[in-house]
């Protein structure tokens, strides 16, 4: 490897800036907790209704209250607000 390569990844590991984890590992980030946060992170709206249809998958899972059924729908109309808009 380049010196000066080396030199720059030592620099960052020393001053915090850069994680090191063993070969073969991968860090996993932070479960999302809260209903928005899930709801929000879905990028498309197949990944929106996967996310929504989630009891085909596995059934003991609870159903969506009233409240969080309308977000889903209120989110999946925006998403395709959004898609007409491109065209």
């Amino acid at each position: 490897m380049n010196e000066k390569i080396r030199t720059w990844i030592n620099q960052k590991i020393k001053d915090g800036s850069a994680i090191v984890s063993p070969a073969g590992t991968h860090v996993v980030p932070e479960p999302m907790h809260s209903f928005s946060d899930r709801l929000n992170a879905c990028r498309d709206i197949g990944e929106l209704e996967g996310f929504a249809n989630r009891r085909k998958f596995d059934p003991s899972q609870p159903s969506w209250t009233l409240d969080e059924r309308n977000a889903i729908l209120r989110r999946k109309m925006e998403m395709q607000k959004k898609r007409k808009k491109r065209k």
